[in-house]
C-alpha cells in the first residue's frame, strides 16, 4: 500500500529538488509542486518545467507498459485458429485499450460491410464471435445503387477513404448520417457519443474490415469522453489486422487447395472411367448388348 504524499517544509529549491527525485524513483506526485503553480519567478517556472517533464515521464512509462501488453496480445491473436474468437478478441482487446464502452467489427464482403462482432458493457450485449447470438442487423452497402459512393455512412467512410475518423460526438457531428444510431439508442436507453471509427488494411493497401469504438469512458470518473489515437493503439490495430489477415490468406488458400483437390479427384476418375471403357473387354460388352438389344426387337416385331 503507497504512503500518503507529505509536503515538505523545506526551502522551494529542496522541494524541487524533491520532485526531481520522485520522478527518477518512479514515484512522483503533483502534490509536491502545487505551491508554485501560479509562481511567476524563476523558481516557480522551474518548478512547473519539473512538473511537465514529470508528465510526460508518466505518459511515456505508461506507454511502454501497454507496448509490453500489445506484442503478447498480437502473438497470441497470430496463434488464434479460431475465427470467431479471433474476431471477438480483436474487438474486446481494442476496447480494453481505449475503455470503450461498445465496439462494432465489419468485414468486407462484395461490396458491403457485414457485421460480424457487437459488443456493449453498459447494455450487456455481445452479438456475434462465440456468443452463439448472431448478428440481425442489416450490412453496410459500400456504393448505392446508382454506383456512387456511399459516403453517409461513418464505417462505409472510413473504408472507401482508407481514413480513421475521430468523433467526439456523434450527435452534433456534421456529414454523416446517424440516424440508424440514434433509432438504436431510442430502442435501448443508450447514448451513443464518442466514436473512433478505423479502416482495417492488409500490407497490399486493401481495407479488409472497419473496427468501430464507441463511447470511450474516463478511467477515474467514468465519463464519456473522445478517443485519443495514440501509438500504443497504432501498434494493436497493425498487428490484429495482420492476425486477421494472414487468417483470412490461410481460409482463402485452404479453400483453394480443397477445390483443386476436387479438380484432382475428378480428372483422376474421368481418366479411369475413360481407361475401363478403351478396354477390348468393355468394347465386347457393349457388341454384345447391341446384339442383345437388337435381338430383343426383332422378337417383339
Amino acid at each position: 500500500m503507497s504512503q500518503p504524499t507529505v509536503i515538505s517544509s523545506a526551502s522551494p529549491l529542496k522541494r524541487i529538488m524533491q520532485a526531481v527525485q520522485a520522478i527518477g524513483r518512479g514515484d512522483y506526485d503533483p502534490i509536491l509542486l502545487r505551491d508554485f503553480a501560479d509562481d511567476s519567478g524563476d523558481l516557480g517556472r522551474l518548478a512547473q518545467s519539473v512538473d511537465a517533464m514529470a508528465k510526460t515521464v508518466s505518459q511515456r512509462n505508461t506507454q511502454l507498459s501497454l507496448l509490453n501488453k500489445v506484442i503478447p496480445i498480437g502473438v497470441s491473436l497470430s496463434a488464434e485458429k479460431d475465427f470467431n474468437r479471433l474476431l471477438e478478441s480483436l474487438v474486446v482487446e481494442a476496447q480494453s485499450f481505449t475503455n470503450a464502452d461498445a465496439g462494432s467489427l465489419y468485414l468486407v464482403e462484395d461490396d458491403k460491410l457485414r457485421f460480424v462482432i457487437l459488443r456493449n458493457t453498459s447494455l450487456d450485449m455481445n452479438m456475434g464471435g462465440t456468443s452463439g447470438m448472431p448478428i440481425t442487423l442489416d450490412p453496410v452497402r459500400l456504393h448505392n445503387d446508382d454506383g456512387s459512393e456511399n459516403r453517409s455512412n461513418v464505417v462505409s467512410y472510413a473504408a472507401l477513404t482508407h481514413q480513421r475518423i475521430n468523433i467526439a460526438d456523434a450527435y452534433e457531428a456534421e456529414g454523416f448520417d446517424f440516424s440508424g444510431t440514434k433509432a438504436f439508442d431510442e430502442n435501448t436507453h443508450y447514448r451513443s457519443k464518442s466514436f473512433l471509427t478505423i479502416p482495417l488494411a492488409n500490407k497490399e493497401g486493401m481495407v479488409i474490415g472497419v473496427l468501430q469504438l464507441i463511447n470511450a469512458k474516463d478511467p477515474e470518473t467514468d465519463v464519456i469522453i473522445p478517443f485519443k489515437d495514440d501509438n500504443v493503439l497504432e501498434a494493436l490495430i497493425l498487428l490484429a489486422t495482420a492476425a486477421l489477415d494472414g487468417y483470412i490468406r490461410e481460409a482463402a488458400l485452404r479453400s483453394e487447395i480443397a477445390k483443386l483437390r476436387i479438380e484432382i479427384d475428378q480428372s483422376r476418375r474421368e481418366k479411369q472411367v475413360e481407361e475401363i471403357t478403351d478396354t477390348q473387354f468393355f468394347r465386347d460388352l457393349k457388341t454384345r448388348a447391341r446384339e442383345m438389344r437388337n435381338r430383343s426387337q426383332e422378337e417383339k416385331e
